[in-house]
């Protein structure tokens, strides 16, 4: 008797787990938008399939959410900063690419820990249902060897990463294992712009070498410079200035302001 009260109890507590609202299952539709509805202070982990890997991130509004994936580049963990922030997030992996609506709240709801923790893809139409085991991966490195790593910062230490170098078309960063990288914007004259970015071996990978970029989390900021970047100078094969009596003449203001005909 005791034993068949024990299956019952441990199957209706596995059922139990399996049904936990926190934790949600969809099957994955080519072209749609999926909404996700999050929570201040949680974060929330989308999960691709296994034999996926996620090559590019780009978030509509990257100072008001933060989008982590993980070192193999299957999962990415997303948290807002802010309450009622609203964008959308586009990920592609070496199969699919995916859409999402984001929205974070603030609602008591949220304090009693109702939060979505985990979305999970499922692939009905995929044809494969009982994969081959795959061959073994080429743990060659795709990282460039030759480096520019002529970096330096100023402001909030604790945004700084832990490896950063370029390599003449590409800037590579690299946070320490389990640390949540910031915000990216490239600078440039002095403007500040929001950049996409991919994933490789470990690396957030900016597909663009710039003077300067500005790391941003919340209220905390911090600067790293490229002291070796040089402008791309014009040669031969570029387009060529102007002798100046051939440039246009600005003409000249008459009375009340008017342009002389």
């Amino acid at each position: 008797m005791k034993s068949v009260l024990l299956t019952t109890l441990m199957l209706a507590a596995s059922g139990s787990a399996m049904a936990d609202g926190r934790i949600r299952t969809i099957d994955y539709t080519d072209g749609a938008v999926v909404r996700l509805d999050t929570c201040l202070g949680f974060q929330t982990m989308i999960t691709f399939g296994d034999s996926e890997k996620i090559e590019n991130v780009a978030i509509g509004d990257a100072a008001q959410w933060q989008a982590t994936p993980n070192k193999r580049g299957n999962l990415i963990f997303i948290k807002p900063f802010t309450k009622s922030a609203y964008t959308n997030l586009s990920v592609v992996t070496d199969r699919r690419a995916y859409a999402f609506e984001l929205s974070a709240k603030d609602t008591a709801a949220c304090k009693r820990g109702e939060v979505l923790y985990d979305l999970r893809f499922r692939y009905p139409n995929d044809p494969v249902e009982n994969p081959a085991p795959p061959p073994p991966e080429d743990t060659a490195s795709t990282l460039p060897e030759k480096r520019n790593t002529a970096y330096t910062y100023a402001g909030e230490p604790a945004l700084v990463p832990l490896r950063m170098f370029d390599d003449g078309q590409s800037t590579y960063l690299m946070w320490a294992e389990g640390v949540a990288f910031p915000a990216i914007y490239a600078l440039a004259d002095g403007k500040e712009s929001l950049i996409n970015f991919g994933y490789r071996e470990g690396f957030i990978v900016i597909e663009q070498v710039g003077p300067a970029f500005i790391l941003r989390r919340g209220d905390l900021k911090a600067t790293v410079y490229n002291d070796a970047f040089v402008p791309p100078a014009l040669d031969a094969l570029s387009p060529q200035p102007r002798p100046a009596e051939e440039q246009p003449k600005p003409k000249k203001s008459g009375w009340f302001g008017r342009k002389e005909q």
